[in-house]
């Protein structure tokens, strides 16, 4: 079974955008003073601090889209609601 084409494409974007995250975490790979709730300071690497942020956005976020998904699928599934309205036949004029 062969590949289309935008999901050839998709791959590529994907690796080169993995390829640029990597070359990115290498060259900023900088110690940051971080201050934990219990007021103690630890050291961490930029790219982890800023990986762990993402993922404290992104988890909550995507849980949250899994568990609306079904009510969204029961609401396409229900055929669409048609109005009835009653015409009467055109009248004469006379």
């Amino acid at each position: 079974m062969a590949m289309r084409p935008w999901a050839i494409f998709r791959w590529v974007f994907l690796a080169a955008m993995a390829a640029v995250f990597i070359l990115l975490a290498a060259s900023n790979w900088t110690l940051v003073d971080f201050i934990l709730p219990d007021g103690t300071a630890k050291a961490l690497p930029l790219p982890l601090l800023l990986g762990g942020a993402f993922l404290a956005g992104v988890i909550p976020t995507w849980i949250w889209h899994v568990l609306l998904r079904p009510l969204a699928s029961g609401r396409s599934a229900r055929p669409p609601r048609v109005e009835h309205t009653q015409t009467s036949a055109p009248t004469s004029g006379a």
